[in-house]
């Protein structure tokens, strides 16, 4: 099959890092040659996939796109035949706030414009276009809210259906499916292999059911070299999770009666829950549901309607919270939009350290003894030995994997006693998913976690209650 791109001796270093982010990248993509693109996290996937759609430039080598006329080396050619669903561009969407809608996001797939410049007055064959991918993906009901309205789920959902719409020579899906549930998984794979006999597909992923069956081929990332085979260079054996943990006693979240509205919107819809000390909660729940606005309530980062109360009682206080400031010290969340929205460039030490008091950014000088802890829990989470460069790198040139690592430590600063998980595992691979859930293991026998997640795979055993959000409303499964 005729090439669609060429990567020669392709590297790439990061400013001011001392290893190549990429090197000695050697790799035509033929037409029609669907191919996974596989390593553990900080491997260089996202770098990678960075360079093919033309929005980083390598630094030694060469990359071109096979046009009409011949090799293009532009990368402005390159944007133009290429289309990227990442965890960076959605981050960086939701950290610009645009003021626009889903269809005006949607839209602007077809000139890859920024979304605050989205067309204003398309034509009528746009417009169809662009619903019949919304309807591909089920998300019609979407097209009129504002993207400050959209859960995490959504946004990628946005983003998968740009990349449908836009119908580019090469496809380059960098974890795309993490954050979708089952339907739209589902229909996303349905959308793909519609796509498949259009375009070429790249896609990483940590998880097998996250590569679809038409995507025969595998790459394999590992240190920032590409390889045909993966050897035995990219697992260590998984440490194994123990028991559940204690049995129930002090009641530590309360809600009753509790509405919860967002943009005169409302999201959650009289929630009576309550969660004692010993249980340990999967919130789940399909896309738009309500399960990361139940998490921020309980955080503290949403506030119930009137007529509805909610209470905290936190066991290191011996005592309910009074007010947000202790709410927020003693229950701690990680989600995608706090990664997101954390929008200071930072050292990964400085990061995990901004946890002692929440705040984001640096306003003060952190001790020895609390950089020390700070850097004792950066380790925790990276057991490889690669904590030392992580805690001195920038947060800016960190995977999401690695960034997501980074929040989990930063939750831990200050000695919370409630950790509110909402899609802990998106980004991490499969040994970094498996060493966090025996850490998890372990802080579940002094800490309550309450977690959101899509994925049974992803629900650690000592988990033993579980919930469901539907529309809004909350039920109880066990």
């Amino acid at each position: 099959m005729p090439p669609v791109a060429i990567l020669e001796n392709l590297g790439f270093r990061f400013p001011a890092d001392s290893q190549p982010a990429l090197q000695e990248i050697n790799w035509t993509i033929e037409e029609g040659r669907h191919c996974a693109l596989i390593g553990p996290n900080g491997s260089g996937k996202s770098t990678l996939l960075g360079i093919m759609a033309g929005n980083l430039w390598p630094g030694s080598g060469s990359i071109c796109w096979i046009g009409p006329r011949g090799p293009e080396t532009s990368p402005i050619y390159g944007r133009s035949v290429t289309a990227l669903v990442s965890p960076a561009l959605q981050e960086n969407t939701q950290r610009m706030g645009f003021s626009v809608t889903f269809l005006d996001a949607l839209l602007g797939a077809f000139d890859q414009s920024p979304l605050s410049f989205a067309n204003p007055d398309p034509d009528a064959e746009k417009l169809e276009k662009a619903r019949t991918a919304a309807e591909s993906l089920n998300c019609v009901n979407l097209l009129t809210m504002p993207l400050s309205s959209l859960s995490q789920g959504q946004m990628r959902i946005l983003f998968c259906a740009r990349a449908i719409l836009r119908r580019p020579k090469l496809c380059l899906l960098d974890e795309a499916l993490d954050g979708l549930d089952k339907e739209h998984k589902i229909l996303f794979y349905a959308a793909l292999s519609k796509l498949a006999p259009q375009s070429t597909i790249i896609l990483s992923s940590h998880r097998n059911d996250g590569i679809p069956a038409f995507c025969e081929e595998r790459r394999y990332l590992f240190g920032g070299r590409l390889f045909e085979k993966p050897g035995n260079i990219f697992f260590r054996a998984a440490p194994k999770s123990g028991k559940a943990g204690k049995t129930a006693g002090q009641t530590l979240f309360k809600l009753e009666n509790v509405d919860v509205f967002i943009n005169r919107q409302q999201v959650l819809h009289n929630i009576d829950w309550q969660s004692r000390q010993g249980e340990h909660w999967r919130i789940s729940g399909p896309n738009g549901s309500g399960k990361s606005t139940l998490l921020r309530l309980l955080a503290g980062e949403e506030v119930a309607a009137s007529g509805g109360t909610v209470s905290c009682w936190l066991p290191h206080l011996g005592r309910s919270a009074r007010g947000l400031g202790e709410l927020r010290q003693g229950a701690r969340l990680v989600s995608d939009l706090t990664q997101a929205l954390y929008a200071y460039d930072l050292t990964g030490l400085e990061l995990v350290c901004s946890g002692f008091e929440q705040t984001i950014g640096i306003y003060r000088e952190y001790s020895d003894e609390e950089r020390e802890n700070a850097m004792q829990a950066i380790s925790r989470f990276f057991p490889d030995g690669t904590g030392e460069r992580i805690a001195r790198a920038s947060i800016r040139r960190l995977s999401s994997g690695q960034l997501r690592r980074l929040h989990l430590a930063r939750a831990l600063m200050g000695k919370p006693s409630i950790l509110l998980l909402d899609e802990p595992c998106t980004g991490l691979d499969a040994q970094s998913r498996a060493e966090f859930f025996v850490f998890l293991e372990n802080l579940s026998r002094t800490m309550q976690i309450i977690m959101v997640s899509h994925y049974d795979e992803d629900c650690p055993e000592f988990i033993n209650r579980e919930a469901a959000m539907r529309d809004g409303r909350l039920a109880t499964i066990r």
